[in-house]
């Protein structure tokens, strides 16, 4: 210790503990920083589960900051009819209300700890039932490919897992 309280390091030693410093700053900070999951992504039927395969399914993700927009598109194969579902989130963990056709929609979102995971819930009410499904977003091979799995926000609800290729 020196006088003034504070630990001196030998002078061959101050480079590799601020190296060390360094490198765990940059792993926290990088841990950190969202992922960012906007762009159009196309599905994947061969990767994707059976339940969409007679649809061509395509997300259309807006993301800042604060907000995560998914337009969802549902076309059937063969068809020109379509059907579309809109969602909005704010990423502050906030819950939004929305008033759709059905009801009034309720949706939030959530990082996972990593921030590499997205997760929403977005549910409405049925007279007094809450229905809805959870759906937990993430990506791989270098931003190319988007994973989504959907679930059902009843209990033991079977999941759905889609899996995208970004538009070019």
């Amino acid at each position: 210790m020196t006088k003034h309280g504070f630990f001196k390091l030998p002078k061959n030693l101050i480079f590799p503990a601020l190296l060390v410093l360094l490198i765990f700053y940059s792993t926290g900070s990088y841990a950190q920083t969202p992922v960012d999951f906007s762009g159009v992504w196309i599905q994947d039927t061969a990767k994707s589960d059976d339940f969409y395969k007679s649809f061509e399914v395509e997300y259309a993700i807006n993301q800042t900051l604060q907000t995560f927009t998914v337009k969802q598109t549902f076309t059937m194969k063969g068809s020109n009819e379509s059907v579309i579902r809109d969602y909005s989130f704010t990423l502050d963990g906030k819950v939004t209300s929305v008033e759709k056709e059905n009801g009034i929609e309720k949706n939030s979102a959530q990082w996972s700890d990593d921030k590499k995971t997205l997760i929403t819930r977005s549910t409405v009410f049925y007279g007094t039932e809450e229905v809805g499904f959870k759906e937990f977003y993430s990506i791989s091979d270098n931003g190319l490919v988007l994973t989504s799995q959907k679930t059902d926000i009843i209990p033991d609800a079977f999941t759905v897992k889609l899996v995208f290729n970004k538009k070019k």
